[in-house]
């Protein structure tokens, strides 16, 4: 959703309540709306975290993970619904920090891997044309989820690298059993394999390392829920 988009939603929501204009017909407008609102220290207004952002996350991650029926399947609110909504919460405010430190700019051809990777686990152009329509949302709204991603990412590498990057022995275990599943794809040298290795494992952790600094923050952040976690687009 625009900018602009947003603000009508958020304008027309607004005036229903204070009676300012007449009840819309609901299946003729769908406006989105905040399933969550983030309250850190020393922002003077709240961050918040949108429907429409909160389904194409999820079910990019279940396509992602392979689930079964991944675009369709109802989701437990317990483990599938607020992992996600977690991490989506964790990748607003580390954007918000990585705009703070002058990072919230990334190179484009880092972006556009990142949207490589994305692509690669979820079908490709089809599996991106079968997300958007299952979740109801625009290309724009995905490239702004790579984006996103894509600095988040490069943040938590540069200021909090033990949440992301994996250990020497994380890469030399992930390289032997890459040459016992796959060895023609696997370099003969662990040297060959851990820059290819490191980057694809650094992006494999993104959404723990993201759950794991929104805990880390602690009382410095208040979460609050506004809708259900279920969510069945």
């Amino acid at each position: 959703m625009t900018l602009a988009a947003s603000a009508l939603a958020l304008w027309l929501a607004a005036a229903q309540v204070a009676g300012a204009v007449p009840a819309l017909d609901r299946a003729e407008v769908t406006l989105d709306h905040a399933v969550a609102v983030l309250e850190t220290d020393g922002d003077q207004a709240p961050r918040f975290v949108l429907r429409s952002d909160f389904v194409l996350t999820l079910r990019t991650e279940l396509r992602m993970r392979n689930a079964p029926d991944a675009l369709h399947v109802p989701v437990d609110p317990t483990m599938v619904s607020e992992p996600i909504l977690e991490q989506l919460a964790a990748e607003v405010l580390v954007v918000r920090e990585a705009e703070r430190a002058a990072l919230g700019e990334v190179d484009p051809a880092d972006v556009a891997r990142y949207r490589a990777h994305v692509l690669a686990r979820i079908g490709g152009d089809e599996g991106l044309r079968e997300l958007l329509a299952a979740t109801g949302t625009a290309a724009v709204e995905f490239d702004a989820l790579v984006r996103r991603r894509a600095v988040a990412e490069r943040y938590l590498v540069q200021r909090h690298p033990r949440l992301i990057e994996p250990t020497v022995e994380d890469l030399r275990a992930r390289f032997e059993r890459d040459r016992r599943d796959d060895p023609a794809g696997t370099p003969d040298s662990f040297a060959a394999a851990r820059p290819v290795l490191f980057e694809r494992m650094v992006r494999e952790s993104l959404p723990r390392a993201l759950r794991q600094y929104l805990r880390g923050l602690g009382s410095r952040v208040r979460v609050r829920r506004l809708a259900p976690a279920v969510v069945v687009p």
